[in-house]
C-alpha cells in the first residue's frame, strides 16, 4: 500500500472515531442532564401529590382510607385534586385507584420503597414512556403508598432526533472530510514521490538528476539533502570513472612500456646470438641492451617507489630549511654541471615538517624533469607567507603546453614520448612528486608558457625562524 493511502486511511479512521465517539459523548450528557431535570420536577410534582394525599386526610380523617378500600368511599375525587397520572394503594398492597393501565409493573415499583423516601423508575405504556416516582404516604396510624408518572416521551423523542441530525452531520463531514484529507495526503506525498522517481532515475545511472527545493520545512530540507547526496554520489562516481580509466590508462601503458624496450632487448640479443657481426655493430646492439635496460631499471625503481607511498605511514619531523637545501643542491650539483646547467639556490630560513628521504626524492625528480626539458638554468626559492612556506622550482626548458599541465601528475603520462625515452623516462617521476607533495599535506602548481619557462610551486605550513629563535 502506498504511503499517501496508508494516510489516507489512517487519518480518516481517526477522526471518523473521534467525531463518532465526541458525539456518543455529547448526546449522552445531553439525555443525562435532560433526565436529571426530569427526575427533579417528577420528583416536585410527586411531593405535590402527596401534600393533596395528607390535606384529604386530615380534613376527611383517617377512616376515609379504610372506606375507600371497602368501596364505600369514591377516591376520585382526592385524584382529581391531584397533578398527572397517579395511583394509590393501601399499605397492605391493595389498589385503591390508578389512573395507570398497567398495574403489575406498578406494584412491583412499591417493593423498592422506603419509608420518607421516594424512589423511580422508567416504565413504557403503550406507546408512551413514563417516569415513574413512589413513596408513602402517612398520617396518623393510617398510610398509603402514592405512585405518580410523568410523561417524558418528549425527552426520548428529542434524543432520537438528535442521532439523527447527527447521523446526517457525520456522513456530510465524514465526506468533505475524505476529500480534503485525501487531497492533503496527495499534497504531502507529492515531493516523496517526486524524490522517488528521481532514486530511480539516479538508480538507472542518471546522476545528474536534482529535485526542486521549495520552502523551508522538513520537506524542502529533504530535498536539498538529497540533492547534496545526489552531488556526492555523482562527484564520487566520477572519480571512480576516472580512477578506472586512468588504472586502464596505467595498465595499456605499463604495459607498452615494458614491451618496447623488451622487443628492442630481445631483438638485438637475438642478432648477437645468430648472426656474425662487426666489434662496431656488436657494440652498438650490446649499448641498445643496456640502454632500455637501463630504462626498464628506473620504471621498476619507480613503481616500487609509488607501492611503498600507497602502504605506508610517514613521519615527518621539522627541520631548517636552509640546511635542507644545501644539501638538496650539494646532491644533483655534480650532475647539473656535468650538463652545463646552472643552480641557483636561494630560500628563506623557517622550520617545515618534511620526511627528508621522500622529499629529497621529490627535489631530485623535479630538477630531472627540468633537465629532460632542456633547461639551462634552474632557480630555487623558498619564502615564508604567514604560517606558509612557498617553494619554488623554476627552469628555462621548453614548457609545458597548457592543455597538457592537468594531466601531467598521471602515471605513465609523457608531454614528449621519444624525448622521454631517449632520456630513459617512463612518466612517473611527476606522479610519483605529487604523491609525496600530497603525503607532506600539499600539492604541486605548475605555471608555464609552453615555450620557454616552467615553474612549480608547493606551499607547505611552517614555523618562522625568528619566532622559534625567541621562544
Amino acid at each position: 500500500m502506498k504511503l499517501g493511502t496508508k494516510m489516507f486511511f489512517c487519518i480518516t479512521i481517526f477522526f471518523s472515531i473521534a467525531f463518532l465517539f465526541g458525539g456518543y459523548l455529547l448526546i449522552s450528557y445531553f439525555y443525562d442532564i435532560t433526565m436529571e431535570r426530569e427526575i427533579e420536577a417528577a420528583v416536585e410534582q410527586h411531593q405535590y401529590n402527596k401534600f393533596v394525599v395528607q390535606a384529604n386526610l386530615i380534613t376527611r380523617g383517617e377512616e376515609s382510607l379504610n372506606k375507600a378500600a371497602a368501596g364505600d368511599y369514591d377516591i376520585n375525587s382526592i385524584a382529581s385534586d391531584m397533578s398527572g397520572m397517579t395511583a394509590l394503594f393501601a399499605m397492605d398492597g391493595r389498589k385503591l385507584f390508578s389512573g395507570f393501565s398497567s398495574g403489575p409493573e406498578i406494584e412491583e415499583l412499591l417493593h423498592n420503597v422506603v419509608e420518607n423516601q421516594v424512589s423511580y423508575r422508567f416504565l413504557t405504556i403503550g406507546d408512551r414512556n413514563y417516569l415513574l416516582t413512589a413513596g408513602n404516604v402517612s398520617h396518623g396510624s393510617e398510610g398509603v403508598y402514592l405512585v405518580t408518572g410523568t410523561d417524558v416521551t418528549r425527552v426520548s423523542g428529542q434524543q432520537e432526533q438528535m442521532i439523527e441530525k447527527f447521523g446526517a452531520v457525520y456522513v456530510v463531514t465524514m465526506g468533505i472530510g475524505s476529500v480534503l484529507i485525501f487531497a492533503l495526503s496527495t499534497f504531502l506525498t507529492k515531493p516523496v514521490k517526486i524524490l522517488t522517481e528521481a532514486v530511480k532515475k539516479i538508480a538507472d545511472g542518471n546522476y545528474s538528476e536534482r529535485v526542486a527545493q521549495h520552502g523551508a520545512d522538513e520537506v524542502g530540507q529533504l530535498a536539498r539533502d538529497f540533492n547534496r547526496m545526489a552531488a556526492a554520489v555523482e562527484e564520487k562516481v566520477q572519480e571512480l570513472s576516472d580512477s578506472a580509466r586512468q588504472k586502464e590508462d596505467f595498465v595499456a601503458n605499463f604495459a607498452h612500456e615494458l614491451k618496447t624496450p623488451l622487443t628492442s632487448i630481445i631483438g638485438y640479443a637475438d642478432r648477437i646470438y645468430h648472426k656474425e657481426m662487426l666489434q662496431e655493430e656488436r657494440k652498438r646492439a650490446a649499448w641498445y641492451i643496456w640502454n632500455e635496460g637501463m630504462r626498464l631499471e628506473s620504471l621498476s625503481h619507480k613503481l616500487m617507489d609509488m607501492t611503498v607511498l600507497n602502504h605506508k605511514d610517514f613521519v615527518l619531523q621539522e627541520t631548517d630549511t636552509e640546511v635542507l637545501f644545501q644539501e638538496l643542491a650539494a646532491d644533483v650539483e655534480y650532475m647539473l654541471k656535468a650538463k652545463g646547467i646552472s643552480l641557483d639556490c636561494n630560500v628563506q630560513r623557517a622550520y617545515i615538517a618534511v620526511e627528508y628521504d621522500l622529499f629529497k626524492t621529490l627535489f631530485l625528480n623535479l630538477a630531472d624533469n627540468a633537465v629532460k626539458a632542456g633547461a639551462t638554468q634552474i632557480q630555487v626559492t623558498g619564502t615564508q607567507c604567514g604560517s606558509e612556506y612557498v617553494i619554488q622550482l623554476s627552469d628555462n626548458g621548453s614548457g609545458i603546453p597548457a592543455q597538457e599541465i592537468k594531466r601531467i601528475t598521471e602515471a605513465f603520462y609523457m608531454v614528449d614520448k621519444s624525448r622521454s625515452r631517449k632520456q630513459h623516462g617512463a612518466g612517473i617521476g611527476l606522479a610519483l612528486a605529487e604523491k609525496i607533495a600530497q603525503i607532506h599535506g600539499s600539492t604541486l602548481e605548475f605555471e608555464s608558457d609552453g615555450a620557454s619557462w616552467t615553474k612549480v610551486s608547493l606551499r607547505m605550513k611552517c614555523k618562522g625562524a625568528e619566532n622559534d629563535e625567541q621562544e
